[in-house]
């Protein structure tokens, strides 16, 4: 189901040593804003500034994660939802990502694969420890919890703690590549990013910001084709457009091929577009099977399978707007090829 025969050689472009061409990409799928946008990301920007700001070493540091827009996610992924949903999920993807930030910084919480654990132990049992909870991140897992979970199933409250639970042990099994500089090979690379991009909860928020409950579904072959192809689309297109950020990250899909396979960076990045496709068309077949069978007259399982389509449309359109891929001070100017320097202090995309 997953086959990785298109890895093989293909004749180079002309490969730039300071940097690579990003090939055009398909983008088979409706990009759109929620029309408050603006207001959500405003909203969010205030949440971190109130709920994390203690977190940041510096307002300096803070100022630049609010530069990366990342306000806009929610925005992007879930333009047709209720609008304090969208804000939950934006709120929610800012935590998430400050993890992030956390887990590659390796002098810090990245440093020590035991003080990862024990960090992300502390993260689990703050979801749901009320005003209780000491550090900053532990009110803002709290406040996110009492906001996301009364709109949760019973059984979506189980599948979202598993899922944070996932996520972190993810980000955990990451730490031995990156800190001793090993390249996995491509399927244990992939096995790993399931968990660490969040996979099972970027698709239960899905549901939250749809308000519905797939969660009889969630064993189904019908269903987990469409799950499969999806989030490894989101994955591949991730690795290629955040490469500038992650250059030398053994973790990256470019990384994987340029050293297992021997292709050259440019023939990697082309690889990884190639496959990225697949999957997207692969995503757009599965999700088709799905809407021409027995459950393509629910509403419910419609509504779950248009978020889809715009959550791993939105997720490209952010990824190629947001300076936290392209330098502290880019401007997006709607560009999606081109030429990205690994030297220069932004990067634009210039055919």
């Amino acid at each position: 189901m997953y086959d990785t025969s298109p890895l093989h050689t293909v004749p180079s472009r002309n490969a730039d040593a300071e940097g690579f061409y990003l090939p055009e990409l398909p983008r088979l799928l409706p990009v759109a804003y929620h029309p408050k946008a603006a207001q959500i990301e405003f909203r969010s920007n205030g949440w971190v500034r109130r709920s994390l700001g203690e977190c940041f070493a510096s307002e300096e540091q803070l100022l630049k994660l609010l530069r990366e827009r990342v306000g806009l996610y929610g925005p992007l992924i879930a333009p047709k939802a209720d609008e304090q949903r969208v804000l939950d999920l934006t709120d929610f993807y800012h935590f998430v990502g400050l993890i992030d930030n956390l887990a590659v910084d390796h002098s810090g919480l990245g440093a020590n694969i035991y003080g990862a654990r024990k960090m992300f132990e502390k993260i689990m049992t703050d979801f749901g420890a009320g005003t209780g909870a000491a550090s900053p991140f532990g009110r803002a897992a709290a406040d996110l919890w009492q906001r996301i979970s009364p709109g949760l199933t019973t059984q979506q409250i189980g599948r979202f703690r598993a899922s944070m639970e996932t996520f972190l042990g993810g980000i955990t099994a990451e730490l031995p590549f990156q800190l001793g500089g090993v390249v996995p090979d491509y399927d244990t690379y992939m096995a790993i990013r399931i968990d660490s991009f969040g996979c099972d909860f970027v698709v239960l928020l899905n549901e939250y910001a749809m308000a519905v409950d797939m969660s009889e579904f969630a064993a189904s072959p019908e269903f987990g084709e469409v799950y499969a192809h999806g989030m490894r689309q989101m994955i591949l297109v991730n690795d290629v457009l955040s490469l500038r950020k992650e250059h030398g990250d053994p973790m990256n899909a470019v990384r994987v091929l340029c050293h297992h396979y021997g292709l050259t960076l440019q023939q990697a990045v082309d690889q990884v577009c190639e496959l990225a496709e697949l999957h997207e068309r692969a995503y757009a077949a599965a999700r088709d099977a799905v809407l021409g069978g027995p459950e393509g007259d629910r509403r419910d399982v419609r509504a779950y399978l248009d978020g889809l389509d715009h959550l791993i449309a939105g997720a490209q359109e952010f990824e190629y707007l947001t300076p936290r891929y392209f330098g502290d001070g880019s401007v997006w100017d709607g560009s999606t090829s081109g030429w990205v320097s690994f030297t220069s202090p932004t990067a634009r995309l210039r055919s």
